[in-house]
């Protein structure tokens, strides 16, 4: 039997873990309500911002062209040019070097869907497709790549999160890109 001061507390112990747990529910619920909305919200946005110019529409800007950027202990190139066989489809070469012995290095073909631009590497990384994100001013990687872009790289390098900023839009300029041991990057 409990006493009359320990049915007090236990009712209360029940009571304050029943608004607990609604408490927690409600929460739950809003926090996905507001993921799903946020979700639309965010795409509504940016459909905004294309239309009145804010931002760029990325399907009609041509990635051709040459990307990159130098920082203190490396740099970063790619280039992307027409491969002439259809709207849409190109070659590129891209570059990443961290200070002189890390590096990752490839060529390939590429697909420009919507603001993604899909390069599958050729040769020793055939097995290798990036899907990038495409901003019309840069071009970025991914920060989680395919096991198979290994090949493309030495010990420590990686194109993981690698963002290449546009340089120019020349396509003459883009095929004359060269890698660090200046050999062309894009043909």
């Amino acid at each position: 039997m409990i006493a009359r001061g320990g049915r007090r507390t236990l009712l209360l112990m029940l009571g304050l873990a029943g608004l607990a747990a609604c408490s927690d529910a409600d929460e739950r619920n809003y926090a996905d309500a507001e993921a799903s909305s946020g979700s639309a919200a965010s795409e509504n946005l940016d459909a905004l911002a294309v239309e009145t110019g804010a931002l760029p529409d990325t399907a009609q800007i041509d990635p051709s062209g040459r990307y990159g950027r130098r920082y203190e202990g490396g740099s970063d190139s790619l280039c992307v040019v027409p491969d002439g066989s259809a709207r849409g489809r190109y070659r590129f070469g891209a570059e990443t070097r961290i200070g002189g012995e890390e590096y990752c290095r490839g060529t390939g073909h590429a697909r420009l869907s919507a603001d993604k631009l899909l390069l599958r590497f050729d040769g020793a990384g055939s097995e290798c497709m990036i899907v990038a994100r495409y901003e019309g001013d840069k071009i970025v990687m991914p920060g989680g790549l395919d096991l198979h872009c290994a090949a493309l790289c030495s010990s420590r390098g990686s194109f993981s999160g690698v963002a290449f900023p546009r340089l120019d839009r020349d396509v003459a300029t883009a095929r004359g890109t060269r890698d660090a041991r200046g050999q062309p990057l894009c043909r």
